[in-house]
């Protein structure tokens, strides 16, 4: 590479971190400041940190545990799922040759492209009377992750050879031994990346749990920001120290699997 069109990608790289990295420092900084503080809206340190007082008073005017708790259950069953099923199927796909998995293929490609209606998609989720319910949410996100996730996965499995299947048939291996003994342990990387990628998506999701989930009970942290800042929509300090909440966990998933990211998306780019 020239070293001119290397310095023009450091400092393309350098821009794009500085436009991630700015609004994230906003957030940060204006969630430890006082509410006549962050009225202001600058990148100025706090002159009073108010950060304890801040987490404390959002805890006592926004219910957060029950927010919390029906995002958890959300996420974590969706991605538990999404991951076993598109694995599954992405196992099928791609070891079987057959004119039935070729029109399963551009179904997926299909579902990539077209956007959910959300008018279509609630009329069908009322039909089966799981509006308002885990269940229904649970299900449009796995439904809604399904095309990408299982290409993914069909990419990294072509990087697993086929001898390996032969060889745990022959020893006596089942269709369930292969796939949970053998197979399913080496798609680590992958699994790692769709966990990052899917929990980000479903905990951050609003649309769906705004249309499908719209009582106070079944709340979702994205629901409680969207309605907490049209309560204290004047108190900025207390919105961002949400927002701050809210976003924490993901982050600490992503810097703790971050290195799996890029392995799991191109690990099967690469292989044939």
């Amino acid at each position: 590479m020239k070293k001119g069109t290397k310095w023009l990608w450091e400092l393309l790289s350098v821009v794009c971190i500085a436009i991630i990295s700015v609004p994230l420092y906003f957030v940060i900084i204006n969630s430890f400041k006082t509410k006549s503080e962050a009225a202001d809206m600058n990148l100025a340190l706090p002159g009073k940190w108010n950060i304890v007082e801040n987490i404390k008073e959002v805890f006592a005017s926004a219910n957060i545990p029950q927010a919390f708790w029906n995002t958890t259950v959300i996420t974590f069953v969706s991605v538990l799922l999404i991951i076993i099923l598109c694995s599954i199927s992405a196992f099928v796909i791609q070891r079987r040759d057959t004119r039935l998995t070729k029109i399963i293929t551009q179904i997926l490609i299909i579902g990539l492209i077209l956007p959910m209606m959300i008018i279509t998609t609630y009329y069908v989720v009322d039909f089966f009377d799981l509006v308002r319910t885990y269940s229904g949410v649970i299900l449009l996100f796995i439904a809604g992750n399904f095309p990408f996730v299982t290409y993914l996965y069909i990419s990294f499995m072509h990087g697993i050879p086929r001898d390996l299947d032969e060889a745990a048939v022959i020893d006596g291996a089942g269709r369930y031994r292969l796939f949970f003994g053998i197979i399913f342990p080496l798609l680590l990387p992958v699994n790692a990346s769709v966990l990052i990628l899917t929990s980000m998506n479903i905990w951050n999701d609003f649309t769906i749990p705004f249309y499908f989930l719209n009582s106070a009970d079944n709340y979702t942290l994205s629901l409680l920001i969207y309605f907490f800042f049209g309560q204290k929509a004047a108190d900025w300090n207390l919105v961002f120290t949400t927002i701050l909440i809210v976003s924490l966990p993901v982050i600490l998933l992503y810097l703790f699997l971050q290195r799996y990211i890029v392995a799991g998306m191109t690990s099967g780019a690469v292989k044939s």
